[in-house]
C-alpha cells in the first residue's frame, strides 16, 4: 500500500483508538504488535501460498521479518497495524490493516467522503474456521462508529476466491476493478466497499 499523508485525522484518530483499546472477540483478540511476535510473525510472512494471495514475497528469515515488524510497530507510519491474537493459543496468527488505497483519494466519489481502507492476512494453519468473519463482524462496527465512517473499502486478487466470498458475506459490494504488479506480473485487483447506510441495514452485524 503506497503511503498516504500522514497527518490523515481519520487514520490518525482510528490508530490512536486502536492502539489503546484492543478488539476482542470469543476467539480472537485485536492488539498492537510487540517485540516478542516476531517469531510469529515470521511463521506467517514466510508461507508462499498466503503472501502470494497478499501480493507479496515470503520473507527470508527472521531478519527480513524484523524489518516488517519495526514498520507495524512505527506510530509515525500513516497505516495501522495491529496483531490477530488466537486468544486459546496466545499466538499472533496474522494482521489487520487500516490505511487508504491511493485510488480512493483519486476517486471523486470516495475522495469527497470520511473512509478507509481494510486489508487482512492469516497465518494458513488457520483458514476454513471463520476467523476472519468473525473479526471483522467485530472490527466494522467499531470504525464506523469510532472513526464515524461514510464507508470501509477493500479488495482483492481476482483469483482469491476466499477473500470475494467473505467480502460478499459482510455486505461489500463492487466498486472498481484495477491492476497491481507483484514479480513483475499484472494482477487484476478487484476493489469492494460498504456504505455506511448498507453497514446499518445488514443482519450479519447486528446478530
Amino acid at each position: 500500500m503506497k503511503n498516504i499523508e500522514r497527518n490523515d485525522p481519520v487514520l490518525r484518530e482510528l490508530s490512536g483508538f486502536l492502539r489503546t483499546e484492543p478488539i476482542v472477540t470469543a476467539r480472537l483478540r485485536l492488539r498492537p504488535f510487540r517485540e516478542a511476535d516476531l517469531p510469529e510473525l515470521c511463521e506467517y510472512l514466510s508461507q508462499k501460498e498466503q503472501q502470494r494471495l497478499a501480493g507479496n514475497p515470503p520473507v527470508d528469515g527472521p531478519e527480513d521479518a524484523r524489518k516488517v515488524l519495526e514498520w507495524f510497530m512505527n506510530p509515525s507510519v500513516p497505516q495501522s497495524y495491529s496483531a490477530i491474537v488466537l486468544r486459546d493459543e496466545n499466538k499472533v496468527i496474522g494482521n489487520l490493516t487500516v490505511g487508504r488505497y491511493p485510488f480512493v483519494d483519486e476517486d471523486k466519489v470516495l475522495r469527497e467522503l470520511r473512509g478507509v481502507s481494510l486489508s487482512y492476512v492469516l497465518n494458513e494453519r488457520y483458514w476454513r474456521r471463520g476467523l476472519m468473519t468473525e473479526l471483522l463482524r467485530a472490527v466494522y462496527p467499531v470504525l464506523f462508529e469510532k472513526g464515524r465512517l461514510d464507508y470501509i473499502q477493500s479488495g482483492y486478487f481476482d483469483f482469491n476466491d476466499a477473500s470475494a466470498a467473505l467480502q460478499r458475506k459482510l455486505g461489500m459490494k463492487l466498486w472498481t476493478e484495477g491492476e497491481w504488479e507483484s514479480n513483475g506480473e499484472r494482477i487484476r485487483t478487484i476493489e469492494m466497499i460498504l456504505f455506511r447506510e448498507d453497514f446499518e441495514r445488514n443482519p450479519v452485524f447486528r446478530s
